[in-house]
């Protein structure tokens, strides 16, 4: 029984771990595919964003430059991600937060459009 007890209480430590993980957007993402309204896919790659602790953010078209700065929000109760900058560039926005898993999230850009980014560091 005390084995039992033991397992319970670690499986339960993990799954909140994992599920705290997979509402934190800090971290750096790729664009892999974008969706529009009909379900068509188009795969995309080298585009990426970075969301730094404090709220900084960076992105560039490819893994090796950054020509992107500015500034990102998370409200976890509400799921919705908003992202700005100075520049006020095409994009920015509050847009819908969908977790695919811990490591894969969707943003809905509007009109039935998605957005896939994966974790990758």
């Amino acid at each position: 029984m005390k084995h039992v007890k033991t397992l319970l209480l670690v499986i339960t430590i993990f799954s909140f771990l994992s599920f705290q993980q997979a509402d934190s957007v800090v971290g750096k993402w790729e664009m892999y595919k974008m969706e529009n309204a009909e379900g068509e896919v188009r795969a995309s790659n080298g585009r990426w964003m970075e969301f730094l602790e404090g709220g900084e953010l960076k992105g560039g078209n490819t893994m090796e430059t950054t020509d992107r700065t500015g500034n990102w929000e998370y409200n976890t109760e509400t799921k919705e991600l908003t992202i700005g900058s100075e520049e006020k560039r095409p994009g920015e926005g509050t847009f819908k937060v969908s977790w695919v898993n811990e490591k894969t999230m969707y943003i809905d850009i509007g009109q039935g459009r998605k957005v896939y980014l994966k974790r990758i560091k």
